[in-house]
């Protein structure tokens, strides 16, 4: 059976402020069902709460070149789970993703995940 989604951390997650309230805990592509080859969202999981209207994610390809996403949105407890809808078209590579929150509390943090979808 194909591989329908990997993912790999290429580098280490960088913090804009040490000691913020919303540090980035996971990243991750969550389990998808056998017929989709791209997650329908990338999820970043932080600490403490996240403010959506000041918290921003932009997917760039292999070339550096932005993507368009879905609007972000937040889920889990007290919304500390930061998620970007994905376009279930992407084609397999690999692609970055730059990201700045702010939490609840006035501080920022931001980083850069990578990961890669396989055929």
């Amino acid at each position: 059976m194909k591989s329908i989604v990997s993912f790999c951390l290429f580098a280490s997650l960088v913090f804009a402020a040490s000691g913020a309230s919303a540090t980035l805990e996971q990243a991750s592509l969550p389990p998808q069902q056998e017929e989709r080859l791209v997650p329908a969202n990338l999820e970043l999981t932080f600490t403490g709460p996240v403010d959506l209207a000041r918290s921003t994610a932009i997917l760039l390809d292999a070339e550096g070149l932005a993507l368009p996403t879905g609007k972000p949105f937040l889920s889990g407890p007290e919304g500390s789970i930061f998620k970007v809808p994905l376009d279930p078209a992407m084609a397999p590579g690999l692609y970055t993703v730059d990201w700045r929150v702010l939490s609840i509390d006035g501080r920022s943090a931001q980083g850069r995940y990578r990961f890669r979808i396989d055929p």
